[in-house]
């Protein structure tokens, strides 16, 4: 339940003038992510994307970490956090490790599928909420991810151990937060999915 979100604007070459957004939002834990398209930069309209990103959510929003753009830090979000018990901390002025997690999935998630391209409209506005959930079907359901567990210098080397890849989906049932309920709901979930449907529905809303 602690995420980092971060914006990532399609704005193809320039930041002048009107574009969409998209708010990229990953669970420190797991590595579960939710996608959702928002109209221009308005904090209010962020602000709703974070709320529609907590309804989808498998568990419960404890905390977010955001970077420092005003699109974030505005009494809008941070008044929406206190009220909903949210803990609210953001990173700092350049230095984007603060938010490694989901600078890392901005590139996977966004970038490799939607593209650098400038997008300013309502049709792409609503092609983008058809296509980020299915996204995140296949994100959190069929993509494993592994995560770094330890650091070892040998020399001048420095080696990274990883666990074994696991999807976001097995790592929330692996992690006992959920009930038997919750557990019987993501599985079934999973059961009604077809991979290779997915991807076709996918590939089409992409070249749309």
């Amino acid at each position: 339940g602690s995420l980092q979100a971060d914006l990532v604007l399609h704005c193809g070459e320039s930041t002048e003038g009107f574009f969409l957004t998209t708010l990229c939002a990953v669970d420190v834990a797991t590595g579960w992510t939710e996608l959702q398209p928002v109209w221009g930069l308005g904090k209010q309209r962020v602000s709703t994307a974070v709320h529609h990103i907590r309804q989808r959510l498998p568990f419960p929003l404890k905390s977010l970490h955001t970077d420092n753009g005003s699109e974030f830090i505005n009494h809008t979000l941070f008044n929406w956090c206190r009220r909903e018990k949210v803990s609210f901390t953001r990173g700092r002025s350049y230095r984007k490790n603060d938010q490694a997690y989901v600078e890392q999935r901005n590139w996977l998630t966004v970038r490799r599928q939607v593209g650098y391209d400038r997008l300013a409209s309502k049709q792409a506005y609503a092609l983008l909420g058809q296509l980020y959930p299915l996204l995140g079907l296949q994100l959190n359901f069929f993509r494993p991810i592994r995560k770094l567990v330890a650091k070892d210098r040998l020399g001048p080397r420095l080696l990274k151990r990883y666990d074994e890849p696991r999807t976001a989906c097995q790592r929330l049932l692996d992690s006992g937060t959920l009930s038997q309920e919750e557990r019987g709901q993501l599985k079934a979930k999973l059961q009604t999915i077809n991979p290779a449907e997915l991807q076709r529905r996918i590939d089409r809303l992409l070249r749309q």
